[in-house]
């Protein structure tokens, strides 16, 4: 998609789908640390929460920055590419 100020949003592959697929792939790389420690502690999965938290804060962050350098066109990009961070969940 392209703004009113010729810059271009992506609206296909993964960014037509979320706006920060790229997020969701870091936590499931984190995961992916923590997993291999097993459940006999909760110690490891308290990074899993809070980089969860990191990235939906960082998002919210990000789209506000957006929402200031796009202008209307972000409003536009929201709704072709709804989904933030996982797709058809949030």
């Amino acid at each position: 998609m392209t703004t009113t100020s010729g810059r271009k949003l992506l609206t296909s592959g993964w960014w037509g789908r979320s706006r920060h697929p790229n997020y969701l792939g870091d936590w499931i790389m984190g995961w992916a640390w923590c997993l291999p420690c097993g459940f006999s502690t909760p110690i490891p999965y308290f990074y899993v929460v809070y980089f969860a938290v990191l990235l939906w804060h960082r998002q919210l962050r990000d789209d506000d920055a957006c929402r200031k350098k796009y202008g209307a066109d972000w409003d536009v990009y929201c709704r072709r590419v709804p989904y933030r961070i996982i797709p058809y969940v949030y």
